[in-house]
């Protein structure tokens, strides 16, 4: 008898987002070593939605269509954080973890970004991030590992405020 076993892939879409957006070349491949960075610790093919903004409000500038990687390859996007949050809801979502370098590429205010991590625990989307340790310029300092929110908290303010999970 023979026996196959069936993975299962994770379904996880990227965001990246880059404060400098001057040169919007230079931002795309900033984000797409981000998304390499993801893409890293996560099996092969599990990223099946890419997200990504450039700027900071109220300038924000949705990326170009397509990320750099340093390979010389592209990636095409599909659309900002906008859209990510507009999907996000979706019963038909493409995704049901969201991963990024830092919980801080959602948005650098806090409640901004508690609202958003609050929005998909709602709909069951788990907030993933590969933290970025470097030393200076350079290349990372030690392995990136994968790391979840802490959901506990952002469940317990929900419920504290009168939500449902």
């Amino acid at each position: 008898m023979n026996i196959h076993r069936t993975t299962v892939l994770p379904r996880v879409a990227f965001y990246g987002w880059i404060a400098e957006a001057s040169d919007l070349a230079r931002a795309a491949l900033v984000v797409g070593g981000q998304y390499q960075q993801c893409v890293s610790v996560l099996p092969d093919g599990a990223i099946t939605a890419v997200f990504s903004d450039l700027g900071t409000r109220p300038d924000y500038r949705q990326a170009p269509a397509t990320l750099f990687l340093d390979n010389e390859r592209e990636i095409s996007c599909d659309g900002g954080l906008d859209d990510l949050l507009a999907e996000a809801v979706r019963p038909d979502r493409r995704f049901g973890f969201v991963i990024s370098t830092d919980v801080h590429r959602l948005s650098c205010d806090t409640v901004t970004r508690t609202a958003l991590l609050r929005a998909f625990a709602v709909a069951g989307i788990e907030f993933l991030h590969v933290p970025e340790i470097r030393d200076g310029d350079r290349l990372p300092v030690m392995p990136w590992r994968l790391r979840s929110v802490d959901y506990i908290k952002v469940l317990t303010q929900l419920i504290r405020d009168g939500g449902h999970p």
